[in-house]
């Protein structure tokens, strides 16, 4: 298989995952990217990168030494070009809740002395998720786990990449994820308000994780997807599988009727720096047979599986 990158966004359960991928793949595999004046940062990371600012030449080097798997507190885009976002996996949690974990986080490891109402104004902490996952589309991630579900996500990692990782559960200030904090609702308001980009992009990462978990309990092939434009006159938007190579056939219907199906094999130069499956030839695109009215409802699908793609109303 080829080396996984792991975003590790800050409590989502990230610890747990990057040491149970470190007992899989043994330490010696493991890289680790925890910005240069962390002690776990890896050597080569620190030579390469911070160092000498050298990506190719730690690409390079990544693969001579037979490393099969990285992780870090950065942004998606700094090594999806070198792994592919396709081999890049991120858990993502509630917000609220995310935040309230790093406040207590630091809290006991940093001597952080001020109060939650000061620590969730910082701005590091404020859309943190999101920030992270900057010019990478949700929908390209080769995985997308929650903490909430995280014993159902890692079950279909392994699954998805052939891997058996063990359940490990580490840096927890709680003994179970699944209890949430209990906030007053001036707090919770203020906390929704500040970080509403991070909120947006939970409930794609929980609509999506839902649409993988339901056909993993179908049986049927999951495909990454999205559409770009829906324009009356046209549609346009990308789509691969996530086990071949194979062209996805979309089907697009207009108001409940099959207008037609097109297969994604158009490129989407635009994307090419994500280092998509197919050399980035995943695109798709669809002109109307005539244009659509005002209020005309569209639809579209992976012709095999059904699984929704996008719609939306003219």
């Amino acid at each position: 298989m080829s080396p996984l990158y792991f975003v590790h966004i800050p409590k989502t359960a990230g610890t747990s995952f990057r040491k149970a991928c470190e007992d899989y793949f043994g330490e010696k595999e493991v890289v680790y990217d925890y910005y240069p004046d962390i002690e776990e940062t890896s050597s080569l990371i620190k030579e390469s990168i911070y160092r000498n600012d050298d990506f190719f030449g730690f690409d390079v080097r990544f693969h001579l030494e037979r490393k099969k798997f990285l992780s870090g507190h950065v942004a998606a885009n700094k090594y999806v070009c070198l792994f592919g976002v396709a081999n890049t996996v991120a858990f993502f949690r509630d917000p609220v809740q995310r935040i309230v974990s790093e406040y207590n986080h630091f809290v006991r490891h940093n001597n952080y002395q001020k109060d939650l109402n000061t620590f969730y104004h910082l701005k590091h902490a404020i859309n943190r998720q999101s920030r992270m996952m900057t010019q990478v589309p949700l929908e390209a991630l080769g995985f997308i786990g929650l903490t909430e579900t995280y014993n159902q996500s890692l079950l279909e990692i392994n699954d998805r990449y052939g891997l058996k990782i063990k359940q490990v559960q580490l840096n927890q200030g709680r003994s179970s994820q699944d209890i949430g904090y209990d906030l007053d609702d001036e707090t919770l308001s203020e906390i929704r308000n500040l970080n509403e980009d991070d909120i947006r992009l939970y409930h794609r990462a929980e609509a999506l994780a839902q649409q993988r978990t339901q056909l993993f309990e179908e049986g049927k092939p999951y495909t990454h997807a999205a559409l770009q434009d829906s324009k009356p006159g046209m549609v346009r938007g990308w789509a691969w599988y996530a086990d071949t190579e194979e062209p996805v056939e979309v089907a697009i219907y207009v108001n409940g009727h099959e207008e037609a199906r097109v297969f994604a094999k158009d490129i989407r130069p635009g994307m090419l720096q994500l280092s998509m499956p197919r050399k980035g030839y995943v695109g798709f695109h669809h002109k109307f047979s005539k244009p659509l009215e005002a209020n005309d409802n569209v639809e579209c699908r992976v012709a095999s599986t059904g699984q929704v793609i996008g719609r939306y109303t003219v």
